[in-house]
């Protein structure tokens, strides 16, 4: 019994650590952008954001599809003692994999001028080329990963993962100053980014091989023993399972996906000139770290709550179970909210201290309203699996590209980037109420009482209208448009819509003392908080 503890705990640190590190890889791989387009400019950021989908694409796989799917089909394998059976099913799965991506990068390359002339620019062949490099890693990373994972081993993953992350982001910023120096074009500067990427994964590559001594590739069976025929059947039906577990985690990316084949075209066809069309685009996509970023936020915290819910689910507590799923979109709201109505706000100069100038704000306020809708989209979709409806949430995905792609083709012809924004505010709304109006049908819904949901929107006003007069009073007292004043303002008004919220929620019943306890990461801050406030109290009546 201990062993089995010992384990078991072994397992559960494994998991921590590693929703911790994907967690830190999501921040880093959002953030990194915004230097990146203060070296290039917005014609650079808009080459690499052309690319970069099919690097978002691949990374998701080889982190939450193919790993997880694997893994769950190798762990089940050995509990039954078939040892030479998961081994097996691993090489099927690798070597398939293999030739999954020598086709698909032969196909990317062969045919990047095409690609470039659908994106509406010609000149991208060049990047795509070096981008389409990244699909060759698919299966090493995946398998590597999957392999240990099914063994209970998550260190590997979790470190190759933030390693291959940093060193990304080092080369992709090493490249892009160092060619900016040179004073390369924003296309060659995009080039080196799309190679940037291909590095961070072979490190990834190279520190699964150390850390594991490499048996995983030691233990691939040889392809001449293994029958080609099963292993087509057997690798489509895992690689769709693996689609479909991480269609979710893939929206935003399809989003950008859809926006790179679409919005230069669109706007050339309305009349807009090339390069004005190009720049247009690279100020859209500055939204695109700002609505990550957001989001990650908020669903890290409603997501803690999930597991909770599983476990109540699994245990037959009906009660208990709709109680998490409640305070998990009252959750959602509240922080995705904030994040939300706080960037609508100070969205100008936020946009001027991120950006080095304000082009395109009315553009990155319409992004900021997809922060809360693509939160809850999250949120309702993993309680949705928690209940084991997982193809509802791959449905919604669907719908949502297909939104996405018409609301582009009828919003872009009329008000160019702004209708772009506007359409992926619509689609990810879209996806929200088929979530919904789904659950509902499936009679396990359970929104909870709305008057629990009115001190929220109590709160998100209030901290809306303090963040708007203190940013209005600070522009209209102090002169100026600099780079550094701008921060000044968009950073002390973050910093007091954060109080404003702390605020509100010591004093107004959001939450019950049981529920604080059950938002571990939330009530460690509201405990330092109230225990720093009772010491000034303390403190200044003794003076």
């Amino acid at each position: 019994m201990q062993v089995t503890h010992s384990n078991n705990n072994s397992v559960l640190k494994g998991i921590a650590l590693l929703s911790g590190v994907a967690l830190l890889a999501k921040v880093i791989s959002a953030a990194y952008r915004i230097p990146y387009q203060n070296l290039s400019g917005d014609l650079g950021f808009y080459v690499y954001q052309q690319v970069y989908p099919l690097y978002g694409i691949i990374m998701v796989l080889a982190m939450y599809g193919f790993p997880v799917v694997l893994s769950k089909e190798r762990a089940e394998l050995l509990a039954g003692g078939k040892v030479e059976e998961a081994k097996k099913m691993m090489s099927l799965f690798f070597y398939g994999l293999l030739l999954f991506s020598v086709v698909s990068w032969v196909a990317l390359f062969a045919f990047a001028e095409v690609i470039a002339f659908m994106m509406g620019d010609g000149r991208l062949e060049t990047p795509i080329r070096a981008m389409s490099h990244v699909v060759l890693l698919l299966p090493f990373l995946s398998v590597g990963r999957g392999f240990h994972q099914g063994e209970g081993d998550l260190i590997p993953t979790a470190v190759s993962h933030v390693a291959e992350q940093f060193i990304r982001v080092l080369f992709i910023l090493g490249f892009t100053y160092l060619f900016v120096e040179l004073g390369f074009n924003a296309y060659t500067i995009g080039t080196g980014a799309a190679y940037g990427s291909v590095f961070g994964g072979i490190v990834g590559i190279l520190l699964l091989l150390i850390l594991t001594k490499a048996r995983w590739i030691r233990e691939l069976v040889h392809p001449r023993h293994l029958n080609f025929f099963s292993m087509m059947k057997s690798n489509l039906a895992l690689m769709k399972q693996s689609v479909f577990i991480c269609l979710t985690a893939l929206i935003l990316v399809l989003f950008q996906l859809i926006d790179a084949f679409s919005v230069v075209r669109l706007l050339q066809w309305s009349g807009t000139l090339e390069l004005v069309a190009f720049e247009a685009k690279g100020v859209f996509d500055r939204s695109q770290p700002l609505l990550q970023l957001g989001t990650i936020i908020t669903t890290t915290l409603a997501l803690a709550l999930v597991p909770m819910l599983t476990k109540a689910i699994m245990e037959g507590n009906t009660e208990r179970a709709q109680h998490y799923q409640h305070l998990s979109y009252r959750l959602a709201i509240l922080v995705g909210g904030a994040a939300t109505v706080g960037l609508f706000v100070i969205i100008e100069p936020t946009n001027h201290f991120l950006y080095t100038d304000a082009a395109g704000t009315n553009v990155l306020r319409v992004m900021s309203l997809a922060i809360l809708f693509s939160s809850l989209f999250t949120t309702i979709s993993a309680v949705l699996q928690g209940y084991n409806f997982t193809y509802i949430p791959a449905i919604a995905v669907v719908l949502g590209v297909f939104v996405k792609l018409g609301s582009n083709v009828i919003l872009i012809s009329f008000f160019g980037t702004l209708g772009a924004a506007w359409s992926t505010v619509i689609a990810a709304s879209v996806m929200v109420v088929f979530l919904l109006l789904a659950f509902h049908k499936k009679k396990e819904l359970h929104l909870g009482s709305y008057r629990s949901y009115v001190p929220i929107i109590m709160v998100l006003a209030v901290m809306g209208m303090v963040t708007f007069l203190w940013k209005s009073g600070f522009t209209y007292l102090v002169s100026g448009d600099s780079r550094g004043l701008s921060a000044f303002i968009a950073l002390s008004s973050a910093g007091v819509g954060g109080l404003i919220v702390a605020v509100c929620l010591f004093t107004m019943p959001i939450f019950t003392e049981e529920e604080w306890s059950n938002i571990s990461k939330l009530n460690q801050i509201r405990v330092r908080l109230k225990k720093w406030l009772q010491y000034l109290k303390e403190h200044g009546g003794k003076r």
